[in-house]
């Protein structure tokens, strides 16, 4: 059995409030899910190891807050990130909308950078659709999307997987 190689990256979880990022991040971390909604104060640092062919990454998840007035405080979280899960809400049109910005205030911090676009709640009644998520990525270079459901954990896991085979891929350490 070869030994692995160990490396940290910090992420980000980027969108608006209410879509879902700290649920995502519960439940990859935890495996639950808790249904009381409760908001992100800046930010908030969790971690977990990832195995990804032989490597071993351990990912510094940063959970930042979607609220409007944390706006001029928010880039700052983003230095030294190598990838981004940028999340809507599957049932709001609006905050699918806004990803665009989001992603272009996390681009201007870092550069470009790999990018998986959430589209969560995916277990309710959707207004994002497969063609909206497929338009969105086309933008972006080393980038994909999923639908998830931190609810009933419906790729939540394979979210954080995919920025992490992202991120190795980016860095040709493959």
């Amino acid at each position: 059995m070869s030994k692995k190689i160990h490396s940290t990256s910090k992420i980000v979880l980027i969108g608006d409030a209410r879509v879902g990022k700290t649920s995502l991040v519960r439940r990859f971390v935890t495996n639950m899910f808790d249904p009381s909604y409760q908001i992100t104060l800046g930010t908030t640092i969790m971690k977990k190891d990832v195995e990804y062919l032989n490597y071993l990454v351990t990912l510094a998840i940063w959970d930042v807050g979607g609220q409007e007035v944390f706006k001029k405080v928010r880039s700052k979280y983003y230095f030294g990130s190598k990838g981004a899960l940028a999340v809507c809400d599957a049932t709001n049109m609006t905050t699918y909308e806004n990803l665009k910005s989001w992603v272009e205030s996390f681009i201007e911090v870092v550069g470009v950078k790999p990018i998986v676009f959430l589209a969560n709640k995916c277990d309710l009644e959707l207004q994002v659709t497969e063609d909206d998520m497929k338009e969105i990525v086309e933008d972006h270079t080393n980038a994909e999307f999923l639908f998830t459901s931190a609810k009933d954990g419906t790729n939540a896991e394979l979210a954080f997987t995919n920025l992490v085979r992202l991120i190795i891929q980016e860095e040709d350490v493959i």
